[in-house]
């Protein structure tokens, strides 16, 4: 499972990976910018037409073609700021649909690209969650949190500038009062952004609980343990509920104490206001203007503290995002393609080991895969067979040591540095579980070779000890209506035939004959006699052993220490 990045207090509040990497963000935010702009200037003008309007009418009732005018130039400013806050939020959810398109695209693309990584795979319920619910998570944060950021950026500017030119000594207490706000801000964005992420981490674990309850729910339900599994969906479920109710709580607060900070503010110019009114030192104009636009300096600011929730919850899932895409950007210097048609791949004092596990995965391993000999690789469980084959399909990044192949033409290339498609293209694979798609028999075993007869396949299937499974027999996913025998020997056909059509060199197999009984072991042990390429098996029975030019023994890595 990928571990979720707990941002540090001196987070941005714009998350610059968005910036950097979506153009549709970039746009955005300049028209955001272009936008908030024009605003706040439709801000300064309606402020001056109401105080018009209203002085007028006081002061020079009988004036009714001035006030008229007046009315008439404050109902189409008040139009035109709601166009442009109608065009804003078009803007934004244009901006939050392309961005989630594209990480998605990303997402899906790199872990479908199946580049190296140093660290745990995401599991499948938490890339569900992250590239559903959590996308969705954008919506509010490009909605409600960036064009509040855009507003709170340039309305207070011109505001204050425009207080300042009617009345210094409002402008000058807006100036030194707004700071208040956003230092709340910051304090109240803090507590908010802790418990939002709490709560992202807690809709996480559900998913994974509740995935993890389906995916063993047939074994469960075998040994009459699957009611007792409510309790336990309940629990993270209501753990989840009180994070959540946690958050709303914290924000409606904290929209309270930005409200209180702001209103006490307005009340300090309105009552100076007021005082120099009484006095006839400022004119009835002038305060009205200056009292209905003072309210505007803080509305922006105290919005952003209000929706701060929006940005807590949109970055927790960015930062999800983007542990995955910057863990998988390896993937884009391989650029060298060899022909690795009988290279001797050797493994050079190879080991792995993931982050928050003291003991490494695979303790440092070297050994040497010479073309058309078979190597077998033994052990006990645990100590980094499967790994050391993830290693050599590129899933996973050595963290110590290097995998280097040698052409036949004598030059050698680091595995780091060769396109993972051409590498791949020369291996046929059979997994410790095989990964079957929904469709047939055919379909399945096609994957090795798209283009194969219906002959090909046949044979395939039959050189594998599956004489019997019949080609247009369907299979659910994941293979669930088969045998764990028949999803070996499917798997092993697969293999085959991608050596016999789609010219892979070299077979990496994970326990080919496990499940199998002694005939269908034979028909798998003949198959790869008779393939004539390099072959890497990880073998616990004898019989694969036996057949092997060479055998490597691992150990777990505490013994190797």
């Amino acid at each position: 499972m990928t571990t979720l990045n707990v941002r540090t207090a001196s987070s941005p509040p714009l998350d610059p990976r968005l910036v950097r990497r979506s153009r549709a963000v970039r746009t955005y935010l300049a028209a955001s910018v272009v936008i908030a702009t024009a605003m706040a200037a439709l801000v300064v003008g309606q402020s001056w037409l109401i105080a018009r309007v209203v002085s007028e009418g006081f002061e020079r009732s009988g004036l009714v073609d001035v006030v008229t005018a007046a009315v008439l130039a404050l109902a189409a400013v008040i139009l035109t700021r709601a166009a442009l806050g109608w065009l804003h939020a078009v803007v934004s959810a244009r901006a939050a649909a392309r961005v989630k398109v594209q990480l998605r695209e990303e997402v899906v693309g790199r872990l479908l690209d199946g580049a190296p990584h140093h660290g745990a795979r995401p599991e499948s319920s938490h890339v569900v969650t992250l590239l559903g619910p959590g996308m969705d998570k954008l919506d509010t944060y490009f909605a409600r949190y960036l064009p509040q950021l855009a507003l709170a950026l340039t309305v207070p500017a011109v505001v204050v500038v425009a207080v300042f030119v009617a009345d210094p000594l409002s402008g000058i207490t807006i100036a030194v009062t707004l700071p208040l706000i956003v230092v709340f801000m910051v304090l109240v964005g803090y507590m908010t952004r802790d418990r939002t992420e709490r709560r992202w981490r807690a809709m996480v674990r559900l998913s994974h609980h509740f995935a993890d309850v389906l995916d063993g729910l047939v074994v469960l339900k075998v040994f009459g343990r699957s009611r007792n599994q409510t309790e336990g969906i309940a629990e993270v479920g209501e753990r989840n509920r009180k994070e959540t109710m946690g958050a709303l709580r914290l924000a409606f607060l904290s929209s309270f104490v930005l409200e209180l900070v702001a209103t006490i503010s307005v009340a300090l110019v309105a009552v100076s206001i007021g005082l120099r009114i009484v006095e006839g030192h400022l004119s009835l104009m002038t305060g009205l203007f200056v009292l209905v636009l003072a309210p505007e300096a803080y509305l922006p600011i105290r919005q952003v503290g209000a929706h701060f929730h929006d940005s807590a919850e949109g970055q927790a899932v960015a930062d999800d995002v983007y542990a995955i895409l910057d863990d998988q950007d390896v993937a884009v210097r391989r650029t060298v393609a060899p022909d690795l048609g009988g290279a001797t791949i050797v493994v050079d004092d190879v080991s792995v080991s993931y982050p928050g596990r003291t003991t490494p995965a695979l303790a440092p391993t070297s050994l040497v895969l010479e073309p058309g000999r078979v190597l077998a690789v033994t052990g006990s469980s645990g100590c980094g067979k499967s790994t050391l084959v993830d290693v050599l399909m590129g899933f996973v990044a050595p963290t110590t040591g290097r995998v280097t192949v040698r052409a036949a033409d004598g030059t050698t290339y680091d595995l780091a540095d060769i396109d993972l498609a051409s590498w791949r293209s020369r291996l046929a694979w059979v997994p410790q579980v095989p990964g079957l798609l929904s469709g047939t028999v055919a379909g399945n075993v096609r994957l090795g070779a798209r283009d194969a007869s219906d002959d090909e396949v046949a044979e395939a299937l039959r050189d594998a000890g599956a004489p019997d499974l019949s080609p247009q027999r369907e299979v659910h996913e994941g293979g669930a209506n088969l045998s764990a025998g028949e999803r070996r020997r499917l798997a092993v056909a697969r293999a085959l035939l991608r050596v016999r059509r789609a010219g892979a060199t070299v077979m990496l197999l994970d326990e080919p004959t496990a499940g199998l009984d002694t005939a269908a072991e034979e028909d798998v042990r003949r198959a790869l006699r008779a393939a004539d390429v390099t072959v890497l098996v990880v073998a616990h029975r004898r019989a694969l052993v036996d057949d092997a030019d060479r055998v490597v023994p691992l150990v777990p890595a505490g013994m190797a220490a």
